[in-house]
């Protein structure tokens, strides 16, 4: 029986187009995803209906604060400008990293180069705004943190490799308090694996403060 379902597998797959075959894909990640929460104790009281309200569950309890706020995956700036609005100490810095020439490899559906804008930086009007062009790996580490009160990360790298290198770099600044957020957690091989491995290693623990609908933008805060 099991043969034969595997076989009829294969007889519908074959007749599917290529955009079909990839939502079918996503349901099955965004299925995944919600399992993977559960297991690891993340509940979502409410649920919030777009990735800017999800920022807005951290922003409006940190607008105040000295916040060194680190982006990694500016593409063309869209959450630095929100970020740079939403933090009004005048003392908070807001630094973004990027490569402006796409991803460095392929991963699932990703394609190597995308996302890039040839080079080209955002321009934002606000001194406390930074970009760091390069690869994270050749960047980091000749970057040094400027004294703050609160971190708070922003992850859109997309790549689990990316994703990982990241956390481990700044492992000796994330600490009880820190906020996280991620913009892909619907792809379980790249950013919640990076999550898993990280906190296998570092021994801290994570609690969700915010996320949307779908479980992809969630915001987490360092409890321990």
């Amino acid at each position: 029986m099991l043969a034969l379902m595997k076989k009829m597998l294969t007889v519908v797959g074959a007749r599917l187009s290529p955009h079909s075959l990839l939502q079918l894909q996503m349901t099955v990640n965004h299925m995944r995803l919600g399992r993977w929460m559960r297991d690891r104790g993340f509940t979502v009281s409410k649920r919030s209906p777009t990735r800017a309200a999800v920022w807005d569950a951290v922003a409006r309890t940190i607008a105040d604060r000295e916040v060194l706020y680190l982006e990694f995956g500016v593409f063309e700036g869209d959450s630095m400008r929100y970020w740079s609005r939403a933090l009004k100490n005048s003392r908070s810095v807001l630094h973004g990293f990027d490569s402006f020439e796409g991803l460095p490899e392929r991963g699932g559906r990703w394609t190597k180069g995308q996302f890039s804008t040839e080079g080209r930086i955002p321009e934002i009007d606000d001194p406390r705004v930074r970009f760091f062009k390069g690869w994270f790996d050749q960047v980091l580490p000749t970057y040094t943190l400027p004294p703050h009160d609160l971190l708070v990360i922003n992850m859109d790298a997309d790549l689990y490799s990316s994703t990982i290198y990241v956390l481990r770099h700044l492992r000796d600044y994330i600490k009880p308090g820190t906020f996280i957020y991620f913009d892909d957690m619907n792809h379980l091989e790249h950013e919640p694996k990076a999550i898993d491995e990280f906190l296998s290693e570092t021994g801290h623990k994570f609690s969700l403060v915010a996320a949307d609908r779908t479980l992809a933008f969630v915001f987490f805060q360092v409890s321990a």
